[in-house]
C-alpha cells in the first residue's frame, strides 16, 4: 500500500512538472505596433523612431499597397529632405537612400508634387529619368541649389532624362536643358563638371560633341593625366559609337 502511495505521489509530481516546464524561459509576447501607430511614428521628432517605423512598413507588401501608407512615406521623404547631412552620417544617408528607392516604387508619377519630392532626395533614384515630362521641371528648380554637389547630380539626371524623354518635352524646355548641360561642362567646380561628362558618355547625343571636344582639348584641370580631358574624349567616342550603331539598326527608306 505504501508502494502504491509513493507511485501516486510520483505521478502527481510528474504531472505538475510537465505543466510548469513549458512556461519556463518564455518571454512575454512583444507588442506589435498597429499600422496606425507606425504611421504616427513616421512623424516622430526622433529619427530612430521614424527609421524603425519605416523599416516595418516597407517590409510589409500589403501595407505598401495602402494609399495612406504611400502618402505617409512621400511625406516622410519630404521631411528627411529638409535635413542637412554631414559627411559622417553614412547610416542616415543609407536610410534616406532606401526610403527614396521605396518611394520610387510607389510614387504617383502623374503627381508633380510627389515627383518633385523624390527628385529633391539626397540620392535621386534613376527611375526619375524615365518620366521626363513631369520630372524635368523639378530638376530645373533643383539645379538652382547653392550646393555644387547637388547641381552636379542634377545635371547628370537632366542628361539622362533628355536622352530618354526628349519627345515628351517642348522645344523651349529642351533648349533650357541643353544650355544647363553646356554650362555645366565649363563649370569651375569639378563636382559639377565630372558628373556631366560621365553622364554624356552614357546618354549624350551628337549635339554635345563640339562642347566635349573643347573640354577634351582645353580643360584646365591639373589632376593626374588630365582625367577630365580623358573622360571627355571617352564620352565623344561613346557618343559616336552609339550614333553608328543607331544608323546601322535604322531601316533605310
Amino acid at each position: 500500500m505504501k508502494h502504491r502511495t509513493r507511485q501516486d505521489a510520483f505521478l502527481f509530481a510528474a504531472l505538475i512538472y510537465m505543466a510548469i516546464i513549458p512556461g519556463w524561459g518564455q518571454q512575454p509576447t512583444a507588442h506589435k505596433p498597429s499600422r496606425a501607430e507606425l504611421l504616427a511614428k513616421l512623424r516622430s521628432e526622433s529619427g530612430e523612431e521614424r527609421f524603425q517605423a519605416f523599416e516595418q512598413l516597407r517590409s510589409d507588401p500589403v501595407a505598401l499597397r495602402s494609399a495612406s501608407v504611400k502618402a505617409a512615406l512621400v511625406d516622410l521623404l519630404d521631411l528627411e529632405n529638409q535635413h542637412v547631412m554631414t559627411g559622417e552620417e553614412e547610416d542616415y544617408a543609407e536610410y534616406v537612400g532606401t526610403l527614396a528607392d521605396t518611394v520610387a516604387s510607389i510614387v504617383d508619377w502623374n503627381d508633380p508634387r510627389q515627383v518633385c519630392i523624390l527628385a529633391n532626395s539626397v540620392d535621386p533614384p534613376e527611375q526619375l529619368a524615365d518620366h521626363a515630362r513631369v520630372v524635368v521641371p523639378c530638376l530645373l528648380k533643383r539645379y538652382k541649389s547653392p550646393s555644387n554637389l547637388v547641381r552636379g547630380a542634377t545635371v547628370a539626371l537632366l542628361v539622362r532624362a533628355l536622352a530618354k524623354g526628349r519627345s515628351e518635352l517642348d522645344a523651349e524646355t529642351i533648349q533650357t536643358v541643353q544650355q544647363i548641360i553646356l554650362s555645366a561642362l565649363h563649370d569651375p567646380d569639378n563636382v559639377v563638371k565630372i558628373p556631366t561628362v560621365k553622364a554624356l558618355e552614357r546618354f549624350g547625343g551628337e549635339d554635345m560633341i563640339p562642347a566635349l571636344k573643347v573640354v577634351a582639348a582645353t580643360d584646365p584641370d591639373p589632376s593626374e593625366g588630365y582625367a577630365i580631358r580623358k573622360w571627355a574624349a571617352e564620352a565623344i567616342a561613346s557618343i559616336e559609337k552609339r550614333s553608328v550603331a543607331s544608323s546601322a539598326t535604322t531601316p533605310h527608306r
